[in-house]
């Protein structure tokens, strides 16, 4: 499902105090270091930036639009309260993926009879390999890509997680370890491989 987007009041293009534009930064680590020393436009850059694609793996977690729309909004709304008061991070993309995980898990938990009918984490995570996909071959027919697709449903739960943190995401193993809270990198590669044995004999 497309995600809408939030447009809470204080998202704005400029910040009339701010000497860094819209467009002037080179990396999200530099947006990041400027959102934290109070920058609206640093803000706004990792906003726009991060939405959808927080959104669709939220999406993939938890099949409840209004669910993962709010729970990121709280999200952006107490980043820019404790700004001042975050560390700084080389992957904030990472950073994001953990804190919109974290928090929809939370609000599961809050829910023990609701959760027994949503697509959660141990049940399901749910998404559709795509062109861009890291996984997929340019040169790959719609009806192999197809059968991919049902491959990958086949999976175990744990396993599409894994494909889509290493192939969607591009997450190194370590960072994969602690965003499925795995034992080792050594248990990470594990489960990657049988998860690519998995889609192999099925493809």
């Amino acid at each position: 499902m497309p995600a809408k987007r939030i447009s809470p009041v204080y998202l704005t293009k400029e910040e009339p105090n701010s000497s860094l534009t819209y467009s002037s930064f080179s990396s999200d680590t530099a947006a990041w270091q400027a959102f934290r020393q109070g920058n609206e436009s640093a803000f706004i850059f990792i906003y726009e930036k991060y939405f959808e694609l927080l959104y669709a793996y939220g999406f993939s977690i938890v099949a409840d639009p209004n669910l993962v729309k709010d729970v990121l909004q709280d999200l952006f709304i107490e980043l820019r309260e404790r700004r001042r008061h975050l560390g700084q991070t080389d992957a904030v993309k990472f950073y994001l993926f953990k804190c919109i995980k974290n928090r929809l898990l939370r609000e599961l938990a809050k829910w023990p009879g609701k959760r027994e009918s949503l697509e959660t984490l141990p049940l399901g995570f749910h998404f559709t390999l795509s062109y861009e996909a890291q996984l997929i071959d340019r040169q790959l027919s719609e009806e192999k890509i197809t059968k991919l697709n049902v491959a990958v449903a086949g999976l175990s739960p744990r396993q599409r997680e894994i494909i889509y943190y290493s192939f969607y995401e591009g997450f190194t193993y370590r960072q994969i370890q602690e965003m499925m809270g795995l034992e080792s990198q050594q248990t990470t590669r594990n489960l990657m491989y049988k998860a690519i044995q998995c889609l192999r004999k099925c493809i």
